[in-house]
């Protein structure tokens, strides 16, 4: 079973590509996720495009990324049952580094995209309209 999730959180370590046994090339990583407090890992694996662009950042890096994701469990070094999510990527944003004091590193040739700065001046905002909770399930 999967479902479609988001998940932002801060790259554990490098992401490492990998080749399939059939030769094509993808990416794997690690994110460390804050879920209720308590840090959970959420393995990442990428494809095509999005392969090539995980693969520009680095450990310590804050994204966030969208895709098909499904719970996964194993048994840990220490005999103990661990519980985890495996994500297959959709869609990567890079996120800003923290301000101050912060760790992490922004890819080589980075930049942030202009549309993503640009805001619409509020009195040009289009009028959205009126719905409720109960228009999403009719």
């Amino acid at each position: 079973m999967s479902f479609f999730a988001l998940a932002t959180g801060v790259l554990i370590a490098d992401p490492q590509r990998r080749t399939a046994a059939n030769g094509n090339q993808f990416a794997t990583g690690q994110l460390r996720v804050p879920v209720e407090g308590e840090p959970v890992i959420v393995s990442v694996i990428a494809f095509g495009d999005e392969a090539a662009r995980i693969l520009e950042f680095s450990k310590g890096y804050p994204l966030s990324v969208s895709g098909k994701v499904r719970p996964t469990s194993w048994t840990g070094r220490d005999g103990i049952e661990k519980h985890g999510l495996t994500l297959v990527v959709g869609e990567i944003a890079g996120l800003k580094p923290p301000r101050a004091g912060g760790r992490a590193k922004l890819p080589k040739n980075h930049t942030y995209p202009k549309h993503r700065l640009a805001r619409a001046p509020a009195d040009h905002a289009p009028e959205l309209p009126a719905d409720t909770v109960q228009d999403l399930f009719i």
